[in-house]
């Protein structure tokens, strides 16, 4: 039997509040192993767990198309799914139509692939997507704008996620 974790309502509303007062999101919660924003209900799911070449593949694209070193990769995915509702209304119908299709195929892509290098080039086809581009665009233009307050930002989440790891008996790898 699993064990149930404690305190991870008091976690998903320390991280949902700063993105709520700030951007206007609904609000967030931990899922399993990725970042993503709702349209339909302007929520986030967030993960402290990545699975896969995701992250570092970002980091890398991040820097390569940026110029910007991603200090703090959670806080960047975040914003970067921020991105997505601000640019909602830039994303047409048919955009976003070609955008999903074109996720589905890479993903299918990566399940199916053996070689690294392939799966950092399907990677960066998912993350030069337009949507995709615009969202990384959007944070890294916040970041860069407002850096005390995503340093801040971080601080006050960092700390919840110390005491929920706290309250969990869990240890970082």
């Amino acid at each position: 039997m699993a064990k149930k974790l404690k305190g991870l309502k008091k976690l998903n509303k320390a991280i949902a509040e700063p993105l709520k007062d700030r951007f206007g999101i609904s609000y967030a919660e931990m899922c399993n192993g990725e970042f993503f924003y709702s349209f339909e209900d302007n929520s986030i799911g967030w993960t402290l767990v990545e699975k896969g070449y995701g992250a570092e593949d970002f980091n890398a694209f991040i820097a390569e198309r940026f110029g910007y070193t991603v200090t703090c990769p959670f806080v960047i995915s975040l914003l970067h799914e921020v991105g997505h509702a601000k640019n909602n209304d830039d994303i047409d119908g048919a955009v976003y139509d070609f955008c999903t299709k074109e996720k589905d195929r890479i993903a299918d892509a990566i399940y199916e692939a053996t070689d690294r290098e392939e799966i950092r080039k399907l990677n960066y086809q998912y993350f030069n997507l337009p949507d995709e581009i615009m969202a990384t665009a959007w944070a890294i233009e916040y970041a860069t704008k407002h850096p005390r307050i995503v340093k801040k930002m971080w601080g006050d989440m960092w700390n919840a996620i110390l005491k929920f790891y706290e309250d969990n008996n869990l240890e970082e790898d």
